[in-house]
């Protein structure tokens, strides 16, 4: 598990990974105690995080770009817990000097036997389901940086939801 803070913000093309054709690769089963749930939908009410997330993994980067003036980047980590597993979003507030970086909380799941990759994989996966059903939020224009999901991974999850 890394606790170190890695998300940024690239700055040129050769700063993202490769935006090429990928292997297709399908996701992984639903693990049967996790019931993930996103966070505005249904609220963490028991158990919320007092605080910032301290161990975390990083997943993983996107971006969407509508214009130049209107844009989203998200940075998802996924966060162990004793009671379950948290989904984090690290975004930056750019709305003047100096930018702040925020966390959020986005969904959540129970606790259960599973790897890491297989939570992250559908704590994504239901978190994007909701945006795009009640947000109308269209899927990623790139990806800004990999961690534990790959490229092949990421766009798995997105093929299911868009």
């Amino acid at each position: 598990m890394s606790t170190k803070h890695t998300s940024f913000i690239p700055m040129s093309p050769d700063a993202r990974p490769q935006q090429r054709l990928y292997e297709v690769v399908t996701l992984p089963e639903l693990p049967k105690r996790l019931d993930p749930k996103v966070e505005l939908d249904q609220p963490l009410l028991k158990n919320y995080p007092k605080a910032s997330p301290r161990k975390l993994t990083y997943l993983f980067s996107a971006e969407w770009a509508w214009s130049p003036m209107h844009n989203r980047i998200d940075n998802y980590y996924l966060n162990p817990r004793r009671t379950g597993w948290l989904l984090w979003n690290n975004w930056v507030e750019d709305g003047g000097y100096p930018w702040t970086w925020h966390w959020q909380l986005m969904a959540y799941g129970n606790r259960c036997y599973s790897d890491e990759k297989t939570v992250a994989t559908h704590l994504i996966l239901e978190m994007w389901k909701f945006d795009a059903k009640y947000h109308d939020v269209e899927e990623f224009h790139w990806l800004n940086n990999t961690g534990l999901l790959d490229v092949e991974e990421v766009q798995a999850i997105a093929r299911e939801v868009w």
